[in-house]
């Protein structure tokens, strides 16, 4: 898993310094051709829909041990963000805030280990994040790939929660805020000067933890997700 990780990341950062670098070049040209508008500042505001499909990765545990068998169902969601592309970045490289969401079931069969342990999972996810990029992208008239990076805080809402490993116990409604963070790309596509069109891909990572009043257990959720997403926006 950490060579998958760090194969993906550095492989990340590589496509972030080619698309910088093709992006660069072409600003230039386009500046001499008198191509682009100028501007001093280039926003944007966008809502969007998303649907989050868990990865292999994704495990969930209870007082440090993983229930067996879990599932991680398919899950909805939308989001809303905005961002800048300031002129002395050439319109290339720029900064965005967004805050997402979606929920998910969270399942595991009544198991019994060799030590005849019992566990099992019933429960109800719903992940609220807020998150600031870093973005860089090729700043075409019409079509516009970009690709980043971002940082943030996400909180986790247990919701009508049943977690058990023999005698330790999770039940009921829990919240859990921690740090998440995400490689994202996408592709924006202009339909008129100022309105867009976008897809986009999202690689995000957040691990909660959820303390149960009382008993002193710790359910522990480390979600690993791809979070597919399409949305509609304005460039100012």
């Amino acid at each position: 898993m950490v060579r998958r990780f760090s194969t993906f990341l550095c492989t990340s950062i590589l496509y972030l310094l080619v698309l910088f670098s093709s992006a660069h070049a072409q600003a230039a040209a386009s500046s001499e051709a008198g191509g682009l508008e100028p501007k001093r500042l280039d926003v944007h505001l966008s809502v969007y829909a998303l649907g989050s499909f868990p990865m292999d990765a994704s495990t969930l545990k209870l007082g440090g041990e993983k229930i067996p068998q879990t599932s991680i169902g398919r899950g909805l969601g939308g989001g809303f963000k905005a961002g800048i592309f300031p002129q002395f970045m050439k319109r290339i490289v720029g900064l965005e805030a967004e805050s997402f969401g979606f929920g998910a079931n969270v399942v595991a069969p009544q198991t019994v280990t060799g030590a005849g342990i019992r566990a099992h999972a019933d429960t109800y996810v719903i992940a609220m994040t807020t998150m600031a990029n870093l973005l860089v992208r090729y700043p075409g008239q019409r079509f516009q790939p970009y690709g980043g990076v971002g940082g943030g805080l996400s909180s986790g809402y247990l919701l009508g929660s049943d977690i058990q490993r023999g005698t330790e116990r999770v039940t009921g409604y829990a919240s859990s805020m921690t740090f998440a963070y995400q490689f994202l790309g996408g592709l924006r596509g202009y339909v008129t000067q100022k309105v867009f069109v976008f897809g986009e891909y999202k690689y995000f990572v957040a691990k909660y933890d959820w303390d149960s009043k009382g008993t002193g257990s710790t359910a522990t959720l480390n979600v690993h997700a791809q979070l597919f997403s399409a949305g509609i926006g304005l460039s100012f």
